[in-house]
């Protein structure tokens, strides 16, 4: 580069030829040579640039900032970005030019008008945004009807608890679970823990009525070696020590006693405890889910349960409705299980199309937990790859015999009639995913299929 410009006389006809933007100015920072291309991203002929000042030029707002001082300063390569007069952005490039004793004489610049390029890059980053709101839409849509380890979110009451937990299951904040005995409290226990910031860490579930409160406080708080007759010499550590790091699941706690109510509370304000026959302080670290079947504010009113723990307890309540009052789950429950316990027994088996019009009119008084043991009941002792309702045990025929039964007495024809439609539109619903599908399945149209859902609200 340096040679190339010792000898002007030589190559000025060589840069005056360029159809690019390219400059020569001395240390001063006067215009000595421009090419055919140089002022048109200014607005200005090549001719009048000659003998400018940069600075000047800066100062009348042709260009702004100049480069020239740039590479002056610094001594190197400098690229920048000018804004011209006429608004346009120019990517300019400076580059200097060193005398035998190492001293600046010129510095060249060539130039681009980049001002397309950066209205692509702000459409590219619009786009871009866009694109991830999208994605942020799709993630929730996608999540609208979501398997939670075994519990469908297909129901708009398990959809806003699905919406809740996905909310909550980054923060350590204490989560009651309430619902009848087999809805899946422990289920919906394991995702929260499952999709937390303590994954990683171990989840420990403690059956609250299954423990004897004789020996209760040693199981949950762990004893020092020899502190009760029995005691292991060494010792052992309780649940609430296992669960540090990870979650500690308090299942059944509507079943704990007025003295261990008031242990716990303790435990839950003070973050620490002692081990039974110890005197050092353990710190607690974990977070507390907690689930009763049990109403607990009857319980308070009753005082057969602390106002106070309560309160602890009652942070996020999350009630689970029984399956009889989401049957829109129960569909996707019954494929859900055949397809999970049929996997865990390796043994492949499918269901007929009247067996599951049956199980779907049934009441599943014992929820999620009763479905689940009928489905791996007819799994493991039917003898087809196709489960017929023959194989169902004999009171679920008596049972289906009395909720398919419709008492006409004192009912006139319109009426029954009505009654058969709304009981087939609710099949139909909890079969299918979209009216098309249902309007195809009842050979109706599709509008005759939304005034029905919304005259019969089902």
């Amino acid at each position: 580069m340096n040679s190339f410009f010792m000898d002007w006389n030589n190559d000025k006809e060589v840069i005056s030829s360029m159809e690019e933007d390219i400059m020569v100015t001395n240390a001063d920072g006067i215009i000595i040579k421009v090419s055919k291309g140089s002022g048109s991203h200014y607005g200005v002929e090549p001719e009048s640039l000659l003998g400018e000042s940069v600075y000047d030029l800066e100062r009348k707002g042709v260009f702004k900032p100049a480069i020239t001082p740039e590479v002056l300063k610094k001594k190197k390569k400098v690229i920048l970005v000018q804004k011209a007069g006429s608004g346009k952005k120019i990517l300019v490039t400076g580059i200097p030019v060193f005398n035998e004793t190492g001293k600046i004489e010129h510095i060249v610049s060539y130039s681009y008008d980049v001002s397309e390029l950066l209205v692509i890059k702000e459409y590219l980053n619009s786009v871009e945004e866009e694109m991830a709101r999208v994605k942020s839409e799709l993630d929730l849509l996608r999540n609208k009807s979501i398997k939670l380890d075994g519990m469908i979110a297909d129901s708009l009451a398990m959809k806003n608890i699905a919406e809740t937990i996905r909310r909550i299951r980054d923060v350590d904040v204490t989560v009651l679970l309430l619902g009848e005995s087999g809805v899946g409290k422990s289920a919906l226990a394991k995702w929260i823990h499952q999709n937390s910031t303590r994954k990683d860490g171990p989840f420990i579930e403690v059956n609250c009525s299954a423990i004897p409160e004789s020996i209760f406080e040693a199981e949950f708080f762990g004893y020092e070696g020899g502190a009760f007759t029995g005691a292991k010499n060494k010792g052992k550590m309780g649940f609430a020590e296992m669960a540090k790091g990870g979650t500690l699941f308090l299942d059944e706690i509507g079943e704990l006693s007025a003295h261990l109510q008031a242990k716990l509370l303790k435990f839950i304000q003070d973050k620490q405890f002692y081990r039974v026959g110890g005197t050092k302080p353990v710190q607690a670290d974990f977070r507390l889910l907690a689930a009763t079947n049990k109403d607990l504010e009857k319980a308070v009113e009753s005082k057969d349960f602390r106002q106070d723990l309560f309160f602890r307890l009652n942070v996020v309540p999350l009630k689970i409705p029984p399956l009889r009052e989401r049957k829109e789950d129960l569909f996707a429950l019954i494929h859900y299980f055949l397809h999970s316990i049929s996997k865990r027994h390796n043994r492949e088996r499918q269901l007929e199309g009247p067996l599951v019009d049956h199980l779907l009119q049934l009441e599943w008084k014992g929820n999620v937990r009763e479905l689940e043991n009928l489905m791996e009941r007819l799994i493991v002792t039917s003898t087809s790859l196709m489960i017929t309702k023959g194989d169902l045990p004999y009171e679920y025929h008596m049972q289906g015999k009395k909720d398919g039964f419709i008492d006409f007495e004192g009912q006139s024809l319109p009426a029954i009639l009505e009654e058969v439609e709304r009981k087939v539109l609710i099949n139909a619903r909890q079969r299918y995913r979209t009216t098309t599908e249902i309007a195809g399945a009842l050979g109706i149209s599709q509008p005759s299929v939304v005034r029905k859902l919304k005259k019969y609200d089902c």
